[in-house]
């Protein structure tokens, strides 16, 4: 579908939208044939528009990008400062000499010693447990005594005597004779077939430079430009906008639809386990069981256990537990202490001052700065003036669709010859390419960063063998 389907398509869309709104609100007729006659209107300058956005009308398989073709550029020659003239201040470091002298090394100093306490051994007797009343236990006297004690007394149990059984066989029917119908799906195959959805048409598709096909890490024309060059050279990039005429072949769909090969059908299940188309009779099927019978029932009989004793030992009190006082006597201890004869005392000692003989430097001459002055530094340059700054243009362009390897490799030939690209002829344009491409455009004076009409012709490489017709797949 073109631009101007699309564009209009949107504007059916918004007037469409306009009339269910005004149906909502209850507007009137007049209002709504108003708001169609606006819609219709703005279509129509919309398609102008884009009209003359457009590149010029061309054959499918032709590429076109909007680049800024630069201006006449003029050499202008001119002195320049490198260095202003300045003054500078030098400093010159003082001047000394040796000399030896008596320095003092250590100061005259009191120094204060201490003189220790002495002591001198002495015993004495210390209590260490006062007299005292003590409280002594007497434990309690036992005897051990034997006597016959009851544990269990007589009792009647109930004992069971099973009944007796017998093994019966029998046989028993699982399932009574039978008539079996089984029903037969129908059967059904599918097949397809090819339906037309779209027919073939020619449209403007939009591609890529191939500088940023081949550098997967810039995801735009603009932030390759970022990434490649100073804001000072952007202004003399293209805009990276590239347009193709291509012809879309007719699309078709594979459709899968299902027919009846054989109906639903009834059989009846013989005993043989296959089919029959008319009624078969069953067997029943029986089986071999084998059920248990009583002939003496389950009793119960009552028995006389007689009493359980048994001899136990217990101890018997014969006197019981009782306190006596017993008056226990001080304790005393020699012990053996040491006391102070003369107390710690503090003396204080005089130390000379001590001196060395030491060679040091004197200064004879102070240190001073002098002031000078350095003439300005200058050099001749020659630089580039542009006329203008240039226009915006459709310019015919190789891209990724109408770009083959071989077209690539003659380029790359191109540029080696001329002496701006060493890499491999591979017909991959990569970055090394790229940068040839711009620097041979840059020395040329050509629109910079992408493969125009101009730059293949200007190197020497013909134009027609290298453009192709691109046909997308569905």
């Amino acid at each position: 579908m073109t631009l101007k389907k699309i564009l209009a398509a949107g504007a059916a869309a918004g007037v469409f939208a306009m009339v269910t709104a005004g149906t909502a609100s209850a507007q009137s007729d007049a209002d709504l044939r108003l708001e169609l006659q606006r819609a219709q209107q703005r279509i129509l300058q919309l398609e102008g528009r884009i009209s003359a956005e457009l590149p010029p009308a061309t054959s499918d398989g032709q590429c076109f990008s909007r680049v800024l073709v630069p201006p006449s550029p003029r050499t202008i020659s001119e002195t320049i400062i490198v260095a202003e003239a300045r003054t500078e201040t030098i400093l010159i470091p003082p001047q000394y000499e040796t000399v030896t002298e008596r320095v003092l090394v250590e100061s005259e100093r009191t120094v204060r010693r201490v003189i220790p306490a002495e002591y001198e051994t002495r015993f004495e007797q210390v209590l260490v447990r006062p007299e005292r009343v003590e409280r002594r236990i007497i434990p309690a006297r036992y005897e051990t005594r034997t006597e016959q004690v009851l544990i269990e007394p007589v009792r009647t149990v109930r004992r069971v005597i099973p009944a007796e059984t017998r093994t019966v066989t029998e046989t028993v029917t699982i399932q009574e004779s039978r008539i079996e119908p089984v029903v037969i799906p129908a059967q059904y195959e599918e097949y397809t077939e090819q339906v037309l959805v779209r027919e073939a048409y020619s449209t403007w598709q939009p591609s890529e430079p191939l500088y940023l096909a081949a550098n997967s890490s810039a995801s735009s024309s603009a932030d390759f430009a970022r990434q490649n060059f100073s804001p000072a050279d952007l202004r003399e990039l293209p805009t990276g906008e590239i347009l193709c005429r291509v012809e879309v072949p007719a699309e078709y769909e594979t459709v899968t639809r299902t027919r009846l090969v054989s109906p639903e059908r009834v059989v009846y299940r013989t005993a043989s386990g296959g089919t029959s188309p008319n009624p078969v009779n069953l067997p029943a099927v029986t089986t071999t069981a084998t059920r248990t019978e009583v002939i003496t029932p389950e009793q119960v009989v009552e028995e006389v256990v007689p009493a359980r004793y048994e001899t136990l030992t217990t101890t018997v009190e014969v006197e019981p537990e009782r306190v006596v006082e017993e008056i226990l006597p001080a304790e005393y201890e020699t012990v053996e202490t040491t006391v102070i004869a003369q107390p710690e005392r503090i003396v204080e000692d005089v130390i000379p001052a001590r001196y060395e003989s030491a060679t040091v430097e004197r200064i004879v001459t102070p240190g001073r700065e002098e002031t000078r002055t350095i003439p300005a530094v200058t050099r001749e340059v020659t630089r580039v003036s542009y006329d203008g700054a240039g226009n915006l243009g459709w310019r015919e362009v190789l891209c990724e669709i109408n770009t083959t390897p071989q077209a690539i490799e003659q380029i790359q030939i191109g540029l080696r010859d001329a002496s701006y690209y060493n890499g491999p002829v591979d017909g991959l344009f990569r970055e090394q390419t790229y940068q040839a491409m711009v620097r041979y455009q840059e020395a040329n004076g050509l629109v910079r960063g992408q493969l125009t009409r101009q730059f293949v012709e200007h190197l020497g490489v013909p134009w027609a063998p290298l453009t192709v017709n691109f046909y997308p797949s569905n």
